[in-house]
């Protein structure tokens, strides 16, 4: 009787040992691991090489945090009747204190002369912080409930 070669049981083995292989460099390279210095101990070699140079509102946000400028922008709704489209209120100063931060200043030059076209309002504040007083120019505009926000505050030159 002529029996015939099956290549069947050939193929099975080789799947089974491709699968066993595969599963097997799954699990271990699951227990490997990968790991790049995150910083140096090293202070003549630091591993930040570039950087950028400060500008006014970077040292503005720094000193001026976003409680502080709430503070601010809550002291401009309480005279947002007064200010009207295309005035100007330089004479006004507006204290204002953020009890929690320590921080203080003085809102003045209110000016409201694009409030009409953009909803913003541009003001001058001196801001008492930790890092010293210093002079700040910003703008507030009303968001959609007509709340005012500072949007940009930078350091003004004095």
């Amino acid at each position: 009787m002529f029996r015939m070669r099956s290549y069947t049981a050939g193929n099975l083995k080789i799947q089974l040992f491709v699968a066993l292989l595969l599963t097997a460099g799954n699990t271990l390279a699951g227990c490997s691991t990968v790991s790049m210095p995150m910083g140096s101990n090293n202070v003549d070699t630091p591993t930040l090489l570039t950087g950028s140079i400060e500008s006014s509102s970077d040292v503005a946000y720094a000193d001026i945090d976003d409680e502080d400028r709430k503070v601010i922008a809550e002291n401009l709704d309480a005279i947002a009747p007064e200010l009207t489209a295309g005035t100007t209120i330089e004479d006004l100063t507006l204290p204002w204190l953020n009890a929690i931060s320590g921080n203080s200043g003085t809102l003045s030059k209110l000016d409201a002369s694009s409030l009409g076209e953009t909803g913003c309002v541009s003001f001058e504040t001196t801001a008492n912080t930790i890092a010293g007083i210093k002079l700040y120019s910003g703008t507030a505009c009303r968001d959609v409930v007509k709340k005012f926000a500072v949007t940009t505050l930078s350091v003004a030159d004095a």
